[in-house]
């Protein structure tokens, strides 16, 4: 859950981008977006890379 704490603090006006192996892990990051008011930029998922683009 490291991946979450490092969404925690994001600065307002910058991205990170996110990526994931676990099945779950897209659904935990996505609850933490919502709950922290955060703007979900892209989700792509192709060719098995899976990536988030997260902005506050």
């Amino acid at each position: 859950m490291a991946l979450l704490r490092a969404l925690m603090p994001l600065p307002a006006g910058e991205e990170l981008q996110v990526r994931w192996d676990e099945n779950d892990a897209k659904r935990d990051i996505l609850t933490v977006i919502r709950r922290r008011k955060y703007t979900l930029v892209s989700d792509s998922e192709d060719d098995g890379r899976k990536l988030l683009v997260v902005s506050k």
